[in-house]
């Protein structure tokens, strides 16, 4: 891939003031025509063209592509258009207190109660339309509202204070578009994973909870279909070597922070969604790896027809050529939004100069920063501030034509892409789902698959439970020896007494020991439900199903030493057999519901 920009969109820097403009305007129908050839729009080829035509991975890309046509199943291509999108929040200053006694700050509690918390503007006026088959850059320095601009175009609104404008999954609203949420999915910039799991075991858990009900011909059993995508997944990020290393994290030691960063790319991939949306995906990525994973991307956008929206930070010309459009934001104001080839020659010919080679991308994002842009010579008038880049870039002929794509939604293409993609999510889920159901498999098989996932989460940290079941034998032989050998009398009453209270209270206490496993567990499931991988519930009932034999063994051994250490009564079978199940069953109860207090 080339690293530098076609000749045909060298810089201008070097021309004279006068024609640049007239220069832009000329090629914007070029540029349009030839994008619009390139679009996926299921022409009479026989193939998509692909911008990523060199990627390793194309040739099984298209075998997946010539099944699906072979068996005749429904595209799933959606799109995202949005219009007049502002978003607001409660502004930092207004959502902490600064110390106790403002909180009792009668005044401003009546001022708010009848005014509202002052709000925050996060995105201000924002557009845009990404069609199925199209890669949209979103460039912005740290703050300027990228983030929040994804979120919303993944349907994620929660935390957000107002959210006004008009957007369309297809044709769909986000109401509506909500029970498809594993098919608008975002890859955030956080890699939460369990660290005691392995790659391996990370990336089968994802593939074995979007097998479709439905395989594809080629494919004699969901076990085969999971392997073949589980091998794919892992080639194409080059990470096949650490299918049994553990993920690992600050304090369990596993793969390095590009891998771990690739683990999550997959783990989105495995979704098998429609829309992504990447947010700083090539954070801890080398160059040449950051370059794969855009390839990937842009592959799986052509072939499939999928919408991707990527931010990125300090992306090569040879990335940034792969996109078809370019969002800028400064301040969370749109600044520009178009074609790729025109946002360098728009920001030239409003006066920001650009070195010969320089990184186009980080061009853009420096235009927005007072501190890094150049000025060209001749240009002392230039635009400063973010409202007057947006009032030089609405003047363009660049925005009437980004508007036109505006009506997509009302569309007989997008209304029919829209229902081929009902019917396609429809064909892939499992029978007795409800119809509004976002995910793929059905409860039972949730179930199952976290109880699997929980068990290896133990096994692949051995020394912990080891050592716990260890301190439990410990705390019995304790214990049994405060109240060791207990007259069978009236004098006994009292210290068997003791002893049954504390063998109860121990075991409680014990379940408050994984309040903190359980609170860091917590964004993983909130990240898996964004997946719709599985229902919470199935999460709850494996946990404590996994559970189950671990405490049986935990409470058994620590109430055999206890019972016999303090003389419970034993003398006659048929007692002690109907007894002491009594007495685990009653711990092991307890330590149920401190599990369940936790969930």
């Amino acid at each position: 891939m080339a690293t530098s920009e076609p000749e045909a969109y060298a810089p201008i820097a070097s021309q004279p003031r006068e024609g640049i403009i007239s220069r832009i305007l000329s090629n914007t129908s070029v540029l349009t025509g030839r994008h619009s050839q390139r679009e996926y729009d299921g022409s009479d080829e026989d193939e998509p063209i692909s911008m990523a035509a060199d990627w390793k991975m194309m040739p099984e890309i298209r075998v997946f592509q010539k099944q699906g046509e072979k068996d005749e199943i429904k595209g799933r291509k959606l799109g995202i258009t949005w219009k007049n999108l502002t978003v607001k929040g409660v502004g930092a200053d207004a959502a902490i207190n600064e110390n106790v006694g403002s909180q009792f700050n009668v005044p401003r509690a009546i001022i708010e109660g009848r005014h509202g918390a002052p709000l925050k503007t996060i995105i201000e006026d924002s557009h845009g339309c990404v069609k199925p088959g199209e890669m949209l850059l979103v460039l912005g320095r740290p703050g300027a509202g990228c983030t929040s601009l994804l979120k919303m175009l993944a349907n994620r609104r929660d935390g957000y204070a107002k959210v006004t404008g008009d957007i369309h999954f297809g044709t769909m609203e986000p109401k509506e578009a909500e029970q498809y949420r594993g098919q608008i999915v975002m890859n955030t910039e956080d890699e939460l994973f369990y660290p005691t799991l392995t790659v391996g075991e990370t990336i089968n858990f994802a593939t074995s909870l979007k097998i479709p009900f439905n395989l594809p011909s080629d494919k004699a059993s969901p076990a085969l279909f999971q392997k073949d995508n589980v091998e794919f997944l892992l080639n194409s990020m080059g990470i096949p070597h650490t299918h049994d290393t553990k993920v690992g994290n600050e304090f369990v030691r596993g793969v390095s922070g590009g891998e771990r960063k690739r683990v999550s790319i997959l783990e989105t991939l495995a979704t098998r969604a429609s829309t992504f949306c990447w947010d700083q995906s090539t954070r801890g990525l080398d160059a040449s790896t950051a370059l794969e994973y855009t390839k990937a991307v842009r592959a799986i956008t052509d072939i499939f027809g999928l919408a991707s929206i990527v931010t990125l930070y300090q992306a090569g010309n040879g990335i940034y050529n792969l996109f078809d459009k370019v969002l800028i934001i400064d301040e969370g104001k749109q600044i520009y939004y178009g074609p790729m080839k025109q946002a360098r020659p728009f920001m030239e010919g409003i006066g920001f100069y650009c070195d010969d080679g320089a990184n186009v991308s980080d061009y853009l994002t420096g235009v927005t920063v007072p501190s890094e842009r150049k000025i060209r010579e001749g240009f002392e008038s230039f635009p400063r501030t973010a409202d007057e880049i947006r009032a030089a870039y609405e003047k363009s002929s660049i925005k009437a034509e980004m508007e036109a794509e505006y009506d997509y939604p009302t569309t007989d293409v997008a209304k029919q892409r829209t229902e081929d993609f009902r019917i396609g999510v429809q064909h892939e889920k499992a029978k007795g789902l409800p119809k509004k159901s976002p995910y793929t498999v059905s409860f039972g098989r949730q179930v199952k698959a976290c109880v699997k996932r929980q068990y290896q989460i133990l096994w692949g940290d051995k020394a912990s439970l080891i050592i716990k079941q260890f301190s439990v034998l410990a705390q019995a032989l304790i214990a049994g020896s405060l109240f060791y050998n207990a007259p069978a009398n009236s004098a006994g009453l009292f210290v068997k007494s003791g002893a049954l209270f504390l063998s109860l209270l121990f075991n409680s206490l014990m379940a408050m020991s994984e309040v903190t496993d359980s609170f860091t567990g917590r964004p993983i499931l909130a990240k898996h439900k964004n997946f719709a991988l599985f229902h919470p519930a199935a999460f709850c009932l494996a946990q404590v199903a996994a559970d189950i034999p671990v405490l049986l063994f935990q409470i058994s051994h620590f109430s055999v030493v206890l019972y016999f250490m303090v003389g419970l009564y034993v003398f006659s079978a048929p007692v002690f057999l109907v007894n002491f199940p009594r007495f685990a069953i009653l711990s092991d109860c307890l330590m149920l519901d401190g599990k369940f207090a936790e969930r």
